[in-house]
C-alpha cells in the first residue's frame, strides 16, 4: 500500500532573503544582544519580496533572553529605508520604516496526538511561536514584521489626485463637508404641515 501522505520533508526550500539563524541552547543565561545589517544581495531579495522598487537598507537589533521551561523570550526593533512608487502619481517614494517586536519561543510537545489539539489563546499574552528544533530564524522573523510596517499606500507629499483626474480630499475637508450635509434635512421636507 502506498503512503499518498505529503511529509515536510517532501515540500521544496522556500528561499529565505534575511536569514540569520542562532542556536537557543547557545544564549547564556542573561541573554544575548545581536545586531544585523541586510547586504546588498539581501536588499533586492526583500524588494522582490515585498513588491517594491527597492529596500536601501535594513538594520535590526534583538534581545534573546532565556525564561523558565525552555522558553525564550525575543525583543527586538528593526529601522529601514524603502522606495516605491505612489499610489497616486507613480512616482518613486521612499519612506523610513520602523517597528517592534516581541515573541516567546516554546518548545513544541514531544508527542502529538493525532486527534486535533485545541489552544488557547488569552488577548493580553504576548505572541509566540513553537520551536520544532533548537534553531530560531530572527532575520525571518524581522523580514516577517517588516512587511506589515510598509505603507501600501504611499503617496508623494505633492501629490495632488489630479494627476489620475480626481481630487484628493483631506480630512479637515471631510469633516466640513460631514458638518454642512445633515441626512435628516431630507425628511424635514417630506414632513406634513398640520
Amino acid at each position: 500500500m502506498s503512503n499518498d501522505k505529503n511529509t515536510l520533508d517532501d515540500l521544496p526550500e522556500i528561499a529565505v532573503e534575511f536569514s540569520r539563524i542562532v542556536d537557543v541552547t547557545t544564549v547564556p543565561s542573561k541573554g544575548r544582544h545581536y545586531k544585523y545589517d541586510a547586504s546588498e544581495a539581501e536588499h533586492a531579495a526583500l524588494a522582490t519580496r515585498y513588491g517594491v522598487e527597492s529596500v536601501m537598507a535594513l538594520q535590526a537589533e534583538c534581545d534573546l533572553i532565556p525564561g523558565r521551561k525552555g522558553e525564550y523570550k525575543l525583543k527586538a526593533s528593526f529601522t529601514a529605508t524603502i522606495t516605491q512608487a505612489c499610489s497616486i502619481s507613480l512616482d518613486p517614494v521612499t519612506e523610513d520604516v520602523a517597528g517592534n517586536l516581541q515573541v516567546t519561543f516554546r518548545q513544541a510537545p514531544r508527542r502529538v496526538d493525532q486527534e486535533a489539539i485545541e489552544v488557547e489563546f488569552d488577548a493580553e499574552e504576548e505572541d509566540f511561536e513553537l520551536l520544532s528544533s533548537q534553531e530560531v530564524d530572527l532575520g525571518e522573523l524581522i523580514a516577517q514584521h517588516l512587511s506589515l510596517e510598509i505603507n501600501p499606500y504611499p503617496r508623494k507629499p505633492d501629490a495632488t489626485g489630479e494627476e489620475l483626474g480626481y481630487k484628493i480630499i483631506k480630512e479637515d475637508q471631510l469633516t466640513e463637508m460631514e458638518e454642512k450635509k445633515n441626512p435628516f434635512d431630507v425628511l424635514k421636507s417630506l414632513k406634513h404641515k398640520t
